[in-house]
């Protein structure tokens, strides 16, 4: 399926050249997300939604099928696989979710705080659509571990990290192109999506369009790590994830992160968590059925 591409251009130009003219002041700053949630849903074809009037912040990523988004009684407004949709409050809105296969999303929702009227009018001007960067991916993914591995600090950590998913939206399409180079978001993006493969430096290259070489030391200069480096830390996030949301065997679940042997795939947790594969399971003790349906989905 396609990936849609809105530019900047279609947001309202002359309301937002205002407001980047003097950007975010200290009381715009201090906008958000409390008390917020993360979960991996699957949405039946067909299924639909509303209408119904919006009472909170929801960021909906697309991973697989799509859906269609109504928003004040507006043009419907499609979200392919591979898009990231802003949903606010006090707004009536309709989703229909794709009529021929199941739509697979991340949903990070939460009460905003802090929102000054400026900053509301700034945030409903803007396409509440855009395309996935890895970093957005990557935002929700650890807002959705860490309430499966119930590390939360009461419920901080979850909304920091949905605060940063909302703050990094905003940033994106503030400052496009994104700050970093296209060949480490591709690069990226490659990565998060292969987890399970035998994926090679020159792989990763490959699909950023530039040589190997050229790919680590843009690594290093912009992200203070090795793409192979950055694959393996992957790995490891999803590991720990599959092993505490899900009651798959160990050697199921080090198969599906990329490592050739449960050995290897033990070390690098205990490496990562002070714990054995076993013992961070038990830890938690997580293994509800619709965990599984939605982590054995991702990657």
């Amino acid at each position: 399926m396609a990936v849609i591409c809105w530019s900047v251009s279609e947001i309202d130009d002359g309301f937002r050249a205002r407001f980047d003219a003097q950007s975010f002041d200290a009381q715009s700053r201090r906008l958000r997300m409390a008390d917020a949630t993360a979960r991996q849903l699957v949405q039946p074809a067909g299924s639909r939604i509303g209408p119904r009037l919006q009472q909170e912040v929801q960021l909906m990523l697309v991973h697989a099928g799509s859906m269609t988004v109504r928003i004040d009684g507006g043009e419907p407004r499609t979200v392919p696989a591979g898009q990231i949709c802003l949903l606010l409050p006090g707004h009536t809105e309709q989703i229909r979710f794709d009529p021929h296969e199941d739509t697979r999303e991340t949903l990070v929702r939460g009460r905003m705080e802090g929102a000054t009227d400026r900053m509301r009018a700034w945030l409903t001007s803007l396409r509440p659509t855009r395309t996935l960067s890895s970093a957005l991916t990557y935002l929700a993914r650890e807002a959705v571990v860490t309430e499966q591995t119930r590390l939360t600090a009461d419920g901080a950590l979850v909304d920091a990290l949905a605060t940063a998913l909302l703050w990094r939206f905003i940033a994106e399409f503030r400052n496009l192109p994104a700050a970093l180079p296209q060949p480490i978001e591709d690069a990226r993006m490659f990565i998060h999506r292969h987890l399970d493969e035998p994926v090679t430096l020159a792989d990763i290259a490959a699909a950023a369009a530039v040589t190997p070489g050229h790919l680590v030391r843009m690594f290093n200069a912009h992200m203070d790590t090795t793409p192979v480096r950055y694959l393996w830390d992957r790995r490891i996030s999803l590991g720990v994830e599959l092993l505490t949301s899900t009651g798959l065997p160990v050697g199921s679940i080090a198969v599906r992160c990329g490592f050739k042997t449960s050995f290897h795939f033990a070390r690098k947790i205990k490496d990562a968590t002070g714990l054995s594969p076993t013992e961070l399971r038990t830890s938690t003790a997580r293994t509800a059925p619709e965990a599984l349906t939605a982590a054995d989905r991702t990657g």
